[in-house]
């Protein structure tokens, strides 16, 4: 799918409202286990699977006009969501291009944040491509996306909505969307400020590293909330903002500490956690 065809179908796709899922009547609503939802979710999931074994069946255009637009305008990427479920019956993608670029480029952040870091062994680098991407991206974000899953699915549908329910595979997109944004802030915009950041006790490189790590989580759920707030059978989905409070709380802490004379530097403490099981370099 090329780039103008991706904003034409954003463009031209119906919006959803909430009527269009109401149910009238009936029963009162079932609230359904992670293991149904889980279940409901794997004919989704097998033939994402399947494609992401099969290059040529995947669009890497488009993938890299959501990572743009996710900058600019993250809404447009989640209204996608609305015409995918118009006409293929599903929220989630069915192209894992997206993923795939996601953990390409987060590989190749953690090699550079290795040679930044003057790490001389493969193993060291392998070390910290295993860290960054099975462990930070997949492994935190199937955590974050069974939790938000969780969330949605027992607290915040509407009462009159029966039937449906948050896929696990577009909570899955909604952090990979997400990660997108934190990744940019707290990995690429941090690498290149790595010199100012990694200062020793310097006040000025505290609150650099400490507004840019701030910003970047954030972000992270801002961009969740947008997400979540896509789906029409849902409410309140402000709760996902929380988090991103409590960063800003953390960081005007930090500021108020630094000045005091205890600088807690985040680009230290978390370069320091990720290279501590390393017995060397």
């Amino acid at each position: 799918m090329s780039r103008s065809s991706f904003f034409r179908e954003v463009e031209e796709a119906p919006s959803s409202s909430p009527s269009s899922f109401s149910s009238h009547g009936g029963p009162p609503m079932k609230e359904l286990t992670f293991c149904e939802v889980w279940s409901q979710s794997q004919p989704l999931m097998r033939p994402f699977l399947r494609r992401a074994l099969r290059v040529s069946q995947m669009d890497f255009e488009t993938a890299l006009t959501e990572m743009v637009s996710l900058l600019t305008n993250p809404g447009l990427v989640f209204k996608q969501a609305s015409y995918r479920k118009q006409t293929k019956g599903r929220w989630s993608r069915d192209d894992p291009a997206f993923a795939v670029c996601q953990a390409g480029f987060l590989g190749v952040a953690m090699l550079a944040t290795g040679a930044a870091l003057r790490a001389r062994r493969v193993l060291t680098y392998a070390y910290l491509v295993v860290a960054g991407v099975a462990v930070h991206w997949l492994a935190a974000g199937f955590l974050a996306s069974t939790g938000a899953t969780f969330l949605a699915n027992r607290y915040l549908r509407k009462n009159e909505i029966k039937g449906p329910t948050v896929e696990w595979l577009y909570a899955f997109d909604v952090h990979c969307n997400a990660f997108f944004v934190y990744f940019v802030g707290s990995y690429v915009l941090h690498f290149f400020l790595l010199p100012i950041t990694l200062m020793p006790r310097s006040f000025v490189a505290m609150l650099v590293a400490n507004t840019l790590h701030a910003s970047a989580f954030a972000a992270y759920f801002y961009v969740t909330h947008v997400g979540f707030r896509t789906l029409p059978f849902l409410q309140d989905t402000e709760v996902f903002l929380y988090p991103a409070l409590g960063a800003l709380a953390l960081l005007l802490l930090s500021i108020v500490l630094g000045l005091l004379g205890f600088r807690l530097n985040f680009s230290i403490a978390a370069l320091s956690a990720l290279i501590a099981p390393l017995p060397y370099s």
